[in-house]
C-alpha cells in the first residue's frame, strides 16, 4: 500500500509502496492525516527519539488521522468514521496495563509514526476497536483537531488535578475570575487558549509579532486578549497576575524567566511540549520566589481515549458556539500523490497555517 514513509534519524520522506504485517483487527481506510510540528522534526532529522519499528528499515509517518471502517463487526459498521488513537502501552507497567501509557512508568510506550510503531500515513490500517474512537458527522470536516487538542484535554485536567492542593475556583464554583496566559499563537495556542475560554477563563494569548487577520477574527469571536511581546513581557506583567501559564511556543527555554514574574500566588505553570535550545537561567532567587508564592510547574503531554472523546464532544460544541473560529481551523489540504506539495508543508509550517491535511484517494 501506498505509504509516506522516513528513516529516522535520517531526514527526508518517501511516498512509496511497502508491506506492512498487520492483519488482525479492523480495517480501516485511512480519508486524512493531520500534519503537526512532530510530524516536521521527524522529516527534518530533528527529533532524536524517533525510531522504526521492530524488523524494519523504515517508520510510517503520522499520528493524527480520520479513517472509514471497512466491514462490520467489533461494535463497528461498516462505513463508520474514526479515529485512531496514536500511543500505546508497553504491556509491563501498570499505567499501560490500566490504559494509561501517557503515564508509562518504563518508557517503553509505542507512538504511532513516532516510535517503535507504523503511524497512519497510509492507505489503511489493522487495528483494535479498543484504540478508535467514533467521530460525529457534526465534526466530520475538522475531526483531525481531535487528536491534537486530545493532548490537552488531558494537560488540563492534570492541571486541574495538580491545583486541588487548594481551593481553585471562584466563589460561584467557576473559573470565570481565573486569569490565564498562553505563550504561542500556533495551532496548540489557539486549541488551548480555545479549551480554557470554553472552561470560563479569561485567556490572554501571547506571541512575539502582531496577530494576523485569522487570528484576530478567532481572538475576537471566543472573546480572547492578544498580547504582542515582541518589546518583552512587562507591560503584560503590569496589566494583571495570571492564576494559570501554558507554554505552548516550542521557544527557546529562556522564556521561562520571563513566564514566572507573571504568575500570581498558587499559580501553575504547565509547559506543553519540547523547549527546543536555550537554558532557563533562573536565579535562585527566582526559584525562592517558586517555592515561597507556592508555584507549582508540571509537564504536559498525551492525551489518551477518554482525552479523544471529550476533545470530539468540545469541537461538536465550539462548532456552535464559536462557528467562524471553528471555520478556520483547516488551512489546507493536500492530495497524498502530490509529492511536490507534500515536501512542502512536510518540512516546514506555511505562514498562518493551523492545520494543513493529506487527502487519500
Amino acid at each position: 500500500m501506498k505509504s509516506i514513509v522516513v528513516k529516522p534519524p535520517a531526514s527526508g520522506f518517501e511516498l512509496k509502496d511497502v508491506q506492512i504485517h498487520e492483519d488482525n483487527g479492523i480495517r480501516v481506510k485511512i480519508l486524512e492525516n493531520g500534519i503537526c510540528g512532530t510530524d516536521r522534526e521527524i522529516v527534518n532529522g530533528q527529533l532524536k527519539s524517533a525510531s522504526m519499528p521492530s524488523g524494519y528499515d523504515f517508520l510510517v509517518l503520522g499520528h493524527e488521522a480520520v479513517g472509514q471502517i471497512m466491514e462490520d463487526g467489533n461494535g463497528f459498521k461498516k462505513g463508520e468514521i474514526v479515529m485512531p488513537v496514536n500511543r500505546r502501552g508497553c504491556g509491563k507497567c501498570l499505567n499501560c496495563m490500566l490504559g494509561r501509557p501517557d503515564y508509562c512508568d518504563t518508557g517503553d510506550f509505542l507512538e504511532a509514526g513516532i516510535k517503535g510503531m507504523h503511524g497512519f500515513m497510509r492507505e489503511y490500517i489493522y487495528d483494535q476497536p479498543e484504540f478508535l474512537v467514533r467521530v460525529p458527522e457534526d465534526i466530520r470536516n475538522i475531526a483531525i483537531m481531535a487528536q491534537p487538542l486530545s493532548d490537552l484535554e488531558k494537560s488540563l485536567e492534570e492541571v486541574f488535578a495538580v491545583q486541588q492542593r487548594l481551593y481553585w475556583k471562584c466563589r460561584d464554583g467557576t473559573y470565570d475570575c481565573k486569569n490565564a496566559v498562553v505563550i504561542g499563537s500556533g495551532a496548540i495556542g489557539i486549541l488551548f487558549s480555545l479549551l480554557l475560554r470554553s472552561r470560563g477563563f479569561n485567556v490572554t494569548v501571547v506571541n512575539r509579532r502582531s496577530a494576523s487577520t485569522q487570528e484576530l477574527l478567532i481572538f475576537r469571536e471566543a472573546g480572547l486578549q492578544y498580547f504582542n511581546s515582541s518589546n518583552g513581557f512587562e507591560e503584560l506583567g503590569e496589566m494583571k497576575k495570571f492564576d494559570l501559564a501554558i507554554e505552548a511556543s516550542g521557544s527557546d527555554a529562556g522564556i521561562l524567566q520571563d513566564i514566572l514574574p507573571l504568575l500570581g500566588n498558587n499559580a501553575a505553570l504547565g509547559l506543553f511540549g519540547f523547549m527546543r535550545s536555550g537554558t532557563a537561567g533562573l536565579t535562585h532567587e527566582a526559584l525562592q520566589d517558586v517555592v515561597y508564592r507556592s508555584i507549582a510547574i508540571v509537564g504536559l503531554i498525551n492525551g489518551q481515549k477518554p482525552h479523544f472523546e471529550q476533545a470530539m464532544k468540545d469541537l461538536v460544541s465550539w462548532k456552535h458556539m464559536w462557528p467562524e473560529t471553528s471555520g478556520s481551523f483547516i488551512t489546507g489540504t493536500i492530495n497524498a500523490d502530490d509529492i511536490e506539495r507534500n515536501r512542502d508543508v512536510l518540512f516546514r509550517k506555511k505562514p498562518g497555517e493551523i492545520k494543513t491535511k493529506i487527502i487519500w484517494q
